[in-house]
């Protein structure tokens, strides 16, 4: 079938056409302007030590010690991934997770290593006061998992984990970027339905 057919099924059936295109977005403005509110919540992990090593001899501007601070920052971003910390750290801040599946808290957090010693966590909540409770289960538990590691070495100058507030803010979707997704979405959708008709009342 050659272009200028599908243009005139589509011209045929322009009433079809377009209901389908208005229903998609009217749909989709619908969904993010009645869903429940989101705050989407930023919090920094800085990876630090507990204490500083005593030695005369010369030590490489601390290159061994950079690149073990560095391998310790991979492993903190590791166990933000995993569904059993993201579990405990969901219970420290009062959520129920018993209707979670295993890949939604897989997702729960979202962390991200900046540098050696820097780690990012972004995360959803719904309001400000829980984005506080979950940055605090979050530190609470890298720093609980870490301490665990030092459990039988017991070393002075182990690993300790920092951060601050979190940054919070509301999330909303630019109403352009949803009217052009919606749209987009609408004519592909609109597409085959006219197709659909056509064949149909070829019948």
């Amino acid at each position: 079938m050659e272009l200028k057919e599908y243009i005139r099924i589509i011209k045929n059936n322009s009433r079809l056409f377009l209901a389908v295109i208005v229903m998609i977005i009217l749909a989709a403005f619908g969904y993010v302007y009645t869903r429940p509110v989101r705050y989407d919540s930023s919090l920094t992990l800085n990876i630090t030590r507990t204490g500083t090593q005593k030695t005369d001899q010369f030590r490489y501007d601390n290159f061994y010690r950079l690149q073990a601070d560095d391998k310790f920052t991979e492993t903190v971003v590791e166990w933000l991934k995993s569904p059993r910390i993201a579990e405990d750290i969901y219970k420290n801040a009062g959520i129920d997770t018993s209707k979670m599946t295993i890949r939604e808290l897989s997702k729960a957090v979202k962390p991200e290593k900046m540098s050696s010693q820097l780690v990012l966590v972004s995360f959803s909540a719904p309001d400000t006061a829980t984005s506080k409770k979950i940055s605090a289960a979050i530190l609470k538990s890298v720093n609980d998992n870490a301490n665990a590691l030092n459990k039988d070495q017991q070393d002075a100058e182990w690993f300790q984990i920092l951060s601050q507030d979190p940054v919070t803010v509301k999330y909303h979707m630019d109403p352009g970027i949803l009217l052009a997704i919606s749209f987009a979405f609408g004519i592909f959708l609109a597409f085959w339905a006219v197709m659909l008709k056509h064949y149909f009342s070829q019948d």
